[in-house]
C-alpha cells in the first residue's frame, strides 16, 4: 500500500490530478488503443476459428502491427491512469483480475508465437488452421474481452 500512495504522490501523478483535461484525453486514448487491440485481435481469431474463409490469413495478419500500436497506447495510458489513482485501481479487485486475463492473455500469445513459428507458413498458405491454434484464438477471444469487462468494471466493483 505505500508503493500504491508514493505512486500518487509523484509529480507524474500530481501533474495528472492538476489538470482538468489530463486524465480524460488519457482515457480517451485508452479507448482508441483498445479499439485497434481489441478490433484488430477479434478480427484475426475469428479468421483462425474458420470464419470469413473468402478473406486470406496472410491478409489478416497485415493487422498485427495495428494491434502492438493498440496494445502500446494502452499499455502508456492504462499506466499514466493508474499512477493518478494507484491505492484506489491497485485495490480494486475488477482491476487485479483485469491483470490476471491481461497475463493469461500474454502466456496465450507467446503459445500462437510458437505455434505460428512452428507450423505457421502450413496453416497461413492453405487457410486451415489445426486445432491447437483455434483453442488458442479462442482463449484469445476470452481473455481479451476479460480484460475489456474487467475494465469497465472498476468503476463500479
Amino acid at each position: 500500500m505505500d508503493l500504491l500512495l508514493w505512486l500518487e504522490n509523484t509529480s507524474i501523478a500530481q501533474a495528472i490530478s492538476a489538470s482538468v483535461w489530463m486524465y480524460p484525453t488519457f482515457e480517451s486514448l485508452h479507448y482508441v488503443g483498445l479499439a485497434l487491440l481489441l478490433g484488430g485481435i477479434m478480427l484475426i481469431d475469428l479468421r483462425l476459428l474458420g470464419y470469413a474463409r473468402s478473406l486470406p490469413l496472410r491478409t489478416m495478419i497485415t493487422l498485427l502491427p495495428w494491434v502492438w500500436v493498440g496494445f502500446l497506447v494502452n499499455v502508456i495510458t492504462g499506466t499514466l491512469m493508474f499512477v493518478y489513482g494507484a491505492s484506489s485501481f491497485g485495490t480494486n479487485r475488477a482491476f487485479q483480475i483485469k491483470l490476471v486475463l491481461m497475463a493469461l492473455a500474454g502466456i496465450n500469445a507467446l503459445l500462437f508465437t510458437i505455434a505460428a513459428s512452428r507450423s505457421g507458413q502450413d496453416w497461413v498458405s492453405t487457410g486451415q488452421t489445426p486445432i491447437t491454434v483455434r483453442v488458442i484464438a479462442t482463449l484469445s477471444m476470452v481473455f481479451w474481452l476479460g480484460v475489456m469487462t474487467a475494465g469497465r468494471w472498476m468503476a463500479y466493483v
